[in-house]
Order: C-alpha cells, then sequence, then structure tokens
C-alpha cells in the first residue's frame, strides 16, 4: 500500500494532460494581411493555444468568449457588418476550430468634419492649420478606428504648436450610412485659453550647473507656447551626453492663468567612463584601444578624452578638451594634440601635432569647420624623406540632407576639404590639397528594400612641384573608403621596387546597390579610380578596378558590415588575392 502511494504523484500529471483537449485554430474569410494579423494577435484561441482546456464545454466557451473581441478588431477595420461563426470539427484525438469571418463591406469616410470651441462656445479656426493631410486622414479611405484615434492625437499637437497646449477631445460622433457604406465624423474640440512660457523650474540636477540646461531652452519666457519648442529642448539636453533622461511638464488644467511655469525634471549620467577593445585589421595586424574620458568637465558640460590605438604597423595617443556651445549655441571649440607612428609600404612616419578648431552647423543641413594646425613631420622609408614642420588651415564644409550616417536610404551630401599649408622650414614649400566628395542614395524599392548608393570623390593639391608635398600628404588608392581589394595605399605610380610614389591628384568612384531582406542586407560593389603625379586627373593609364560582395547585419545599433573585395587588375607580388574589411555601418 505504501508503494502505490507513492507512486500515484508520478501517474497523475500523465492523467491531467489525458484529459486535456489539444486544438488548432484556422480563421477564415478575411483576405486583408494587416486585418488578419490583428485577429490572431488578439484571439485567445490562439494566444492560449499551448493551454488548452479540460473539457470540449471549456473549449466552446472560450471560442464563443473570443467572438465579442474580433468582431470590435473587425469594426476597427472598417467592417462594421461584420460577423463570424464558430464551427469544431474533430480529427483522431484533436479538435480543428474554424472561425469563419463573413466581413461584409468595407465602410469608408465620406466627411471628417472638426468643431472648435473656447469656453463652451464654438469658434472658427484660431489659424492653426488644422488639414486632414496632417491629422493622417484620406477621404475615400477605408474607415479605421485606430486612424481615427491618431488623427484627435495629431490635431492635438497641432493646436499645442499653436498656443494650445490644454486642448481636449470633447465629444466624437462617427455616424455610419448603411445605405452608401460610408462614414461622417464629427470631432468637437475645446482650445482652452492660449497659454505663454512661464518661468522655468530646474530639478535632478547635482554635478551639472543650470547655465548648461538654460543654454538648451529653445523658447522664452512670455513667448507663445510651441510643443516644437518643447520637443527640442529634451532633445538637445539628451544629445549632451549628460543625461540619461529628460522630463519637462507643464500644468495640465486650467485655472484662468494663461502662463503656464515650465519644470525641467533631469536624470544625470556618469559622467566619466573608459573604454577599451580590440581588433584585428588585415592592413595593420592585430591592435587594442583604450579610452578615458569626462564629460563634465568643471560641472560646465566639457569634454576631456583621452586615447590610445596601438596595432602592429600603428599606433596614436590623442588628448582633445572639446568646449560645447562656445560663444553659441552649437558652436564647439577643440584643442588636441595627437602622437602618431605609421609604417606602411609608401613611408614610415612619426607625426607630433597641435590642433586648434571650431565647428558649428548652420542651418539644418549645413555644417563648416575651421581650424589652425601645427605638425611635425618625421618621413622615413619613403621615395623622399626628410622632417617638416607643417602651419596648417584645414576647412571642412558639408551640406546634406542624410539623416542616418551609419545607414543612409536616402537623400545626398557633399563634403569639401581644404588644407592651405606651409612648410616652415622651406617657406617656398607652399601647397593646398582639397578633396571633393559626393555621395547619393535613393532608394528604389519600397521599405528600404533595395537602395542605390554611388561616391564621387576627386582630390587634387596644387604645388610648386611633387617634391613640396611630404609623401603621407599626398594621395594613395587602396583602402576601406575606395579600391578595396588592392594593397593599403599602393595605388600611385610606382618606382623601383613598387615604392608608391603618391600623387597630386585622384579620382575614385564606387556604385553599391544594398538590398535589403529584414535583419539581413546583401551588397555587391563595384570600385574604379587612379592616382595622378599632374595636379588634376589626366584620365590617361590603366584605370585600377576591383569588385566584391559585402554581408549585413542590422542591429540596433547600426549595420554590420563585412566586405570581401578582389582585385580586378591585381599586380603580381603588391597586391593579395582577396581582402576583407569587417566594421560598423556602411562603406559609405
Amino acid at each position: 500500500m505504501v508503494r502505490f502511494i507513492s507512486l500515484l504523484p508520478l501517474f497523475a500529471p500523465i492523467a491531467l494532460v489525458a484529459s486535456t483537449i489539444p486544438y488548432s485554430v484556422r480563421i477564415e474569410g478575411v483576405e486583408d494581411e494587416k486585418t488578419l494579423k490583428d485577429l490572431r494577435n488578439s484571439s485567445q484561441l490562439m494566444i492560449l493555444r499551448k493551454k488548452p482546456p479540460n473539457s470540449l464545454n471549456s473549449l466552446k466557451f472560450r471560442a464563443e468568449s473570443d467572438v465579442p473581441e474580433l468582431i470590435k478588431i473587425l469594426h476597427a477595420h472598417g467592417y462594421l457588418e461584420a460577423e463570424i461563426e464558430v464551427q469544431f470539427q474533430k480529427q483522431q484525438d484533436e479538435y480543428f476550430v474554424i472561425l469563419w469571418v463573413n466581413p461584409g463591406p468595407l465602410y469608408t469616410i465620406k466627411q471628417y468634419h472638426i468643431t472648435l470651441f473656447a469656453q463652451g462656445q464654438e469658434i472658427e479656426n484660431p489659424c492653426a492649420p488644422l488639414c486632414l493631410a496632417d491629422l493622417g486622414i484620406a477621404i475615400g479611405e477605408p474607415l479605421k478606428t485606430t486612424e481615427v484615434l491618431k488623427s484627435e492625437l495629431a490635431a492635438l499637437r497641432i493646436l499645442s504648436q499653436y498656443g494650445y497646449p490644454l486642448a481636449e477631445i470633447m465629444d466624437r460622433e462617427i455616424i455610419a450610412d448603411g445605405k452608401t457604406k460610408q462614414v461622417r465624423v464629427d470631432l468637437k474640440i475645446e482650445l482652452g485659453p492660449i497659454a505663454y512660457f512661464g518661468p522655468t523650474a530646474i530639478e535632478g540636477n547635482c554635478s551639472v550647473h543650470s547655465c548648461i540646461i538654460d543654454q538648451q531652452i529653445q523658447w522664452c519666457e512670455n513667448d507663445r507656447f510651441n510643443s516644437c519648442l518643447v520637443e527640442a529642448t529634451q532633445e538637445a539636453l539628451m544629445d549632451t551626453g549628460l543625461f540619461s533622461s529628460v522630463y519637462i511638464t507643464y500644468p495640465n488644467e486650467n485655472d484662468g492663468n494663461p502662463i503656464l511655469p515650465m519644470k525641467i525634471e533631469v536624470t544625470e549620467t556618469k559622467h566619466k567612463s573608459i573604454s577599451a577593445g580590440v581588433s584585428y585589421q588585415t592592413t595593420f595586424g592585430p591592435g587594442a584601444t583604450i579610452g578615458w574620458e569626462n564629460r563634465n568637465v568643471r560641472g560646465l558640460g566639457r569634454k576631456f578624452t583621452f586615447q590610445a590605438n596601438i596595432a602592429q604597423r600603428v599606433h596614436s595617443g590623442i588628448l582633445a578638451y572639446q568646449i560645447p556651445h562656445f560663444h553659441g549655441i552649437d558652436h564647439n571649440y577643440t584643442i588636441q594634440a595627437e602622437a602618431a607612428h605609421e609604417s606602411i609600404k609608401p613611408y614610415r612616419m612619426q607625426s607630433y601635432s597641435l590642433l586648434n578648431r571650431f565647428d558649428r552647423p548652420a542651418g539644418c543641413y549645413f555644417y563648416f569647420s575651421v581650424a589652425a594646425e601645427l605638425e611635425y613631420l618625421i618621413v622615413r622609408g619613403s621615395v623622399d624623406n626628410g622632417n617638416f614642420l607643417l602651419a596648417e588651415a584645414p576647412i571642412h564644409l558639408r551640406w546634406t540632407n542624410v539623416e542616418d550616417f551609419l545607414n543612409p536610404v536616402s537623400g545626398v551630401r557633399f563634403d569639401y576639404w581644404g588644407v592651405p599649408t606651409v612648410n616652415l622650414k622651406k617657406a617656398s614649400e607652399f601647397y593646398y590639397s582639397q578633396v571633393f566628395t559626393f555621395r547619393s542614395y535613393l532608394p528604389i524599392l519600397r521599405n528600404e528594400g533595395l537602395v542605390l548608393a554611388q561616391k564621387l570623390t576627386v582630390g587634387t593639391i596644387f604645388s610648386n612641384g611633387l617634391d613640396s608635398v611630404p609623401v603621407p600628404k599626398r594621395f594613395f588608392g587602396g583602402s576601406e573608403e575606395d579600391l578595396r581589394g588592392y594593397r593599403y595605399y599602393t595605388v600611385s605610380p610606382l618606382r623601383k621596387r613598387d615604392k608608391p610614389i603618391g600623387g597630386r591628384s585622384a579620382i575614385f568612384y564606387t556604385v553599391e546597390p544594398r538590398i535589403r531582406y529584414k535583419c539581413f542586407g546583401l551588397v555587391p560593389f563595384f570600385d574604379i579610380g587612379n592616382v595622378y603625379l599632374k595636379e588634376w586627373p589626366t584620365f590617361k593609364g590603366k584605370w585600377r578596378k576591383s569588385v566584391g560582395i559585402g554581408f549585413r547585419y542590422f542591429s540596433f545599433i547600426g549595420p554590420l558590415r563585412l566586405d570581401v573585395a578582389f582585385p580586378i587588375d591585381r599586380r603580381e607580388g603588391i597586391d593579395p588575392h582577396w581582402w576583407v574589411f569587417v566594421s560598423l555601418g556602411q562603406s559609405f
């Protein structure tokens, strides 16, 4: 008897499993994929399928309880006369639950009317353009409840941009005509008083001075309220990197006072960080990186950065001090000291430089930076060795309407770099180096499934002769940015023993059809270009070309890139048969 009782718990789960009724579910009669997906996501029959009921009556109850909710989903998609019939079929030990949907006619929007009220009295539109296109509504389109609700939120958002942040929905009527299968939407909105920005209180900042937050506030006290300025302020504060969260609030109730006191609540992030990493590059060999950063020096949001990069053929150390919002919003001033060593086929180089740079955006699309740099350069192992003391004044101009630099899918980008340079050891050795780069991104298919990306780079150096330009400052082809597949910095005129000379002009072109499916991408590419001794490309001689295939994985931080490139005009003894590049982000 004791043995029987001890074994009873082992057989109890088997008995419970045997009493359940396994089943499958099908939804028939719905052709619209979006509607069908919403039905499946809302069906308790499908959600609880792995927890089958213990009896047929329980299964029927579960199915019948599903119908009202599914009817609501169909109504939300414009099927106001929808009906659902539940059928059960048994095959062997499993039940099949079939939800037969008769969606009926699809109702469309005939009219969408908004009535505005102020203190209960109907008024005309108070200079707030509530056009249907901005609300996401189109006459003649199917009625979707979710779109109607979104249009209400859009209307309140637009009104808040024109000084009515306390506006609220009074009533909504959706009137359906069973004969015409059309609906009329009547929306009533209470505006509330015109509001103005009041005094701003700042809370939560411990080590960041309030003046840093004040610099980012986009509105002025007593200005007419505009929610766009509130959103811009929140975004600007987050972009400083000093805060992990920013909340901007104001009273939501109308007490008769049109002045809204504003409150900014911030949560500071950790301002000091250490970074470290390891890498391997086919060009420079194995390497390591270590860095330290303080993003809030003296509580003023100034950045002090140290970074060391050590690899087999190159190593460098950088110290940088940046003053953001230097005498103006988005004006940045940077002081940077760098020491570097590089040993590649064209040259061995040691460089020590001190840089002062000022940069700022000008509008939404334009950016520029100007700098003054003093660099001491030691060049060995090249066709023209020497020591150089260079005074440089780099200029960078950029115009772009590209939104995502890591994964651009549309727009164009134009960059210009100009570097007037004089060798202080020989004042006659003056040269002006400039590079023009044009990038374009053309979406071919919807949902960014195919994007045609192109890049054209043209570089020129004006000088008294090639000898006036230090070898590391000349143009070379063959890198992850141009002519992939060729040995690093070897595409140029050559001297004895295949020593690259470098050139005073260069032209490179790349085309990439970027194919994406969900999280994965395939990128065939073609590179062409050459380097010339003269100041302008002569287009004479053999152009270098490379082809390859790239693979992408689109992660939350950006696309992870792996490119395999093959040189078409491979030079025996110089170029590899193939070259591999791995990095974060698209190639350009």
